[in-house]
């Protein structure tokens, strides 16, 4: 019995070696064509995705900073608009340097980012148009020692508010 680990020998071929049927060609010759096949995504580009990661950095550096100057108080909260707007130019700007670069993952990711950042300028813009609102909000809630007070400072604040919109071009809810 031989050995059926063992490498198969080298002789010449002969008839009965010959498979039974002839393996059939494809296509057939004169038959139908298969599809075309969709030819594959060229690869990203490297030089491209580096300059589209490193303005999304910049990006999501804007969008914070907007966030965290948003925290401080009034006069100073008027320095997050301009960093939300800039973040929303940087963002388009890698948006577009990402889809040139057919990074897969990025722009997405930016595209999200986006939204995000143009509703938070939105946001910031309505902040911006009620500022002398906000101010007498601040200005009472400086003087406020009780909840009441607090209290009282809100609802002021709320009227304040409704009388700025019909300036607006906003609608009153009132009667």
């Amino acid at each position: 019995m031989s050995n059926p680990y063992a490498p198969p020998e080298h002789r010449p071929g002969t008839q009965d070696d010959a498979p039974a049927h002839p393996t059939p060609v494809w296509p057939p010759a004169g038959g139908p064509q298969p599809a075309p096949v969709a030819p594959e995504r060229p690869p990203a580009d490297p030089e491209g995705t580096a300059r589209a990661t490193s303005l999304t950095r910049l990006f999501a550096v804007l969008v914070l900073a907007s966030v965290l100057v948003e925290t401080l108080r009034l006069p100073w909260q008027a320095a997050a608009l301009p960093f939300a707007l800039a973040a929303v130019v940087v963002g388009v700007r890698a948006l577009v340097v990402a889809v040139r670069a057919r990074s897969r993952g990025l722009a997405p990711l930016l595209a999200v980012g986006l939204f995000v950042s143009l509703s938070w300028s939105l946001l910031l813009v309505g902040q911006v148009a009620t500022w002398p609102a906000q101010v007498a909000k601040e200005e009472c809630l400086d003087g406020a020692l009780t909840i009441g007070a607090r209290s009282a400072c809100e609802t002021q604040y709320e009227q304040d508010v409704e009388e700025l919109l019909p300036s607006m071009g906003g609608r009153s809810t009132g009667s």
